[in-house]
């Protein structure tokens, strides 16, 4: 009887840390930023490169988000680097906190012109992270 009341305290204990410290979540953070040729059906990256080839008409950039909240935005600028012009930026919120991935893609109606380009990814407006990549 003894032994069921401590196990029972030390369990209740245990529980009772995890729900005040131990399971808050942490700060947002961006964990990974790739680019690639497609993302499932959860926005993990598909066929991850750096080089696209000609006639490609669309490039995906995967991001893995890990604690993100409502009031947090991803913003994603797509840059051509041969003329330093900005080609696109896209914003992400959401109302559904949690961690995972997001997916961006950039797309025109004929190929990308030939070149190096990248994007540029910001959380809250701060530059997280800038991926290079060319189409050939």
């Amino acid at each position: 009887m003894k032994t069921k009341l401590i196990i029972t305290i030390l369990i209740t204990a245990f529980v009772s840390a995890a729900l005040i410290g131990g399971c808050a979540p942490g700060p947002v953070e961006i964990e990974e930023v790739v680019t690639c040729k497609n993302v499932d059906s959860e926005y993990m990256p598909v066929e991850p490169t750096t080089v696209f080839p000609s006639g490609t008409n669309v490039i995906y950039v995967s991001v893995k988000i890990k604690n993100m909240t409502t009031e947090d935005k991803i913003t994603t600028k797509w840059n051509y680097l041969e003329t330093g012009q900005e080609v696109n930026t896209t914003d992400f919120t959401t109302d559904t906190p949690g961690s995972g991935y997001i997916g961006f893609s950039l797309t025109t109606e004929d190929a990308f012109p030939s070149g190096r380009y990248n994007a540029v990814v910001y959380l809250n407006g701060e530059e997280v992270k800038t991926v290079e990549f060319s189409v050939e």
